[in-house]
Order: C-alpha cells, then structure tokens, then sequence
C-alpha cells in the first residue's frame, strides 16, 4: 500500500494534471491512495481536487513542512509518496518507485527513492531553459534531482516532489514544522547524519514548471539561498558545502573590485572575469547541445543572476534576526 501526499496552496492552473497523471497509475487503483493537504487556498483547488475523489486535508495557514507531517499522519500505506501540485508523473511512477526501494529491501539505511524533476513539454521556452540549465553542474550545484545524473547511486537527498519513503522512517523523523522553503533539504540532511541514504533512479524523472521569466528565477534563488541559511543557522553547522560559494564569491568580487581601485590598476577583477566566463562558457557549450537553442546564449546572465541572488539571499538569511518566541497564553 502506498500513501501518496500532494501539499497544495492556490494551486487551480496546475493540481488538476498533477491528480489526473495519480488517476492514471498502473500500480492497482487498491494499493494506493491520493491525499491532498492544502494550506489554505482561496481559488479553485478545493473544487478541481474533489473532482478526483482524492482525500482533502486543511492545514490553515502551515508551512510547506508541517502540511507533509499533515499527510504523513493522515497516511496508511507502508510507503508514503511525494510530489507536488505543479507536477504530473508517469503512469509507472509508484510501480518504478515501489520496484527500486523493494529491490533495495535488505538495506536498512535506504529509507526512500527518488528521481528527477524536468520542464513539461509545453512548457514555455525560457522554462526549458532553465531545466536545461539546471542539468549542468554549475547550474544545479550538483544536486541529484536537477543535475543530469544517468545512473541509479545513493544520494544524501533527494528533491519532495518526486520521493517515495519507508513509512516507518517517520516514527523516528519528520519534517520540521517550522521550515517552509527548503524543508526536504533540512529533513534529508537529518536522516543523512543518521546514516539513511535515498536511492537516485534518473529514469523516474517527473514533470515540473520551473520559472517561466526571469523575474519568477531570480525571485526563487534569492528565497532558496535565504532558506539555505536559515536552515544552516538552524543546524549550527554546514548542510551543503556549496551554498556559501555564492556569498563568498560576491564578497571576494568586492574585495578585488576595491583593491583594483585602490592600486589603480586592473588586476584581479580581470581574472574573476575570465573564470566566470570559462564557467558560463562551459555551461552554455551544455545548454546549447540539450536545447539546439540560440536562447543559450542568455546562459552567462542566467548563472550570473543565479549566483548573484542566491549570494544576496543567503546573507540575508544569516544576517536576519530570529524572530522575538512569543509567550503563549
């Protein structure tokens, strides 16, 4: 039996081909079960969802995590799926996903699979361009959901909205109640220290819209650089080596920005320069053979705009205050 949750908020242009693709399953319509838990919307969701029988959850006004321990609760499969209200899966997504975690049955720290994530086929153009972006290592970090990985390996993490875990793993763990952006990051890096590992799949790819313009990019790199910090603020302690490059790499630009000026000479700036285009050059020659697309050519702005507010992103996440705990009554 497998509990398949889907976290949704004003969701109308998009749940619909995320629970039709669930309808469409080739796994025994007896074995599993669609559970929607909602944060509160106010347009049609509701109306679209109870058009597919699914079970409807409210979580008024939760995070992105508590909304997954929501449907973790209300779960009763022996396997709890993932995927969110901005994706549809293959027909063979809970078959593929049950056959790879059963085939991994006498390894007692692999606690899910996962797979990843690409732009639908009548996706915008730019959206593809960032898919195809996100496929190289500079543009994905080398996370395993984004970045073309074309092997079946065990990973740290995996991205929420293609995942299937052991039930059993959440009597011990959950998702944080108070992460909302990051939340996966934060819950496979606690599983991680406790020695689980997820089964990366790259043949249980979903569907995902990715940013149609440019404003939507740059706003969801300086969230998830913002969450990055956060969570590590959170931890104390490192979660992803590379998450503070961004940062450093824009403080080091100011850095040698100012002493060229003071030397009043050309020196370093020159060089940082020339790194980032051999970095943007490589990533575009990647680009351009995946799309054959004279959009690669926007891929040096694309990294730049990426790294630049990320780096702005994650300074602001270290350097907000807390929140003032407020006495309850």
């Amino acid at each position: 039996m497998v509990s398949v949750v889907v976290v949704t908020y004003n969701s109308e242009g998009t749940v619909g081909e995320t629970l039709t693709s669930l309808d469409r399953q080739t796994y025994p319509d007896d074995r599993y079960e669609v559970l929607v838990v909602d944060g509160g919307s106010t347009d049609g969701t509701a109306r679209i969802a109870s058009d597919h029988g699914v079970e409807w959850l409210v979580a008024e006004g939760a995070t992105i995590g508590e909304c997954r321990n929501r449907g973790v609760d209300a779960a009763t499969g022996e396997y709890v799926a993932f995927t969110d209200s901005d994706c549809a899966v293959p027909a063979t997504w809970l078959d593929s996903h049950v056959e790879r975690i059963e085939a991994y049955a006498d390894h007692e720290d692999v606690v899910g699979v996962g797979g990843p994530n690409r732009p639908f086929p009548d996706d915008p153009a730019f959206a593809k361009l960032i898919g195809s972006l996100q496929g190289t290592v500079f543009g994905s970090g080398g996370s395993p959901q984004s970045h073309a990985i074309d092997e079946v390996r065990l990973v740290r993490s995996v991205a929420a909205c293609n995942v299937l875990y052991r039930a059993d793993v959440f009597e011990e763990y959950r998702y944080d109640d108070a992460v909302n952006v990051g939340e996966d990051a934060e819950f496979h890096f606690r599983l991680s220290e406790a020695g689980y590992r997820f089964v990366f799949d790259p043949t249980i790819a979903v569907s995902h819209h990715l940013s149609a313009d440019f404003g939507a990019f740059c706003k969801k790199n300086r969230s998830y650089g913002y969450a990055m910090a956060r969570i590590q603020r959170r931890h104390g302690r490192v979660i992803r080596w590379y998450s503070a490059l961004p940062s450093l790499a824009l403080g080091g630009g100011a850095l040698a920005a100012l002493a060229d000026i003071c030397a009043r000479k050309a020196r370093y700036v020159p060089l940082l320069l020339l790194a980032f285009l051999v970095v943007s050059g490589y990533a575009t020659a990647q680009v351009y053979r995946d799309r054959r697309s004279p959009l690669a050519l926007l891929v040096p702005v694309l990294l730049a705009a990426q790294y630049c507010l990320y780096g702005v992103g994650f300074l602001e996440g270290l350097t907000t205050p807390d929140p003032v705990p407020q006495d309850l009554p």
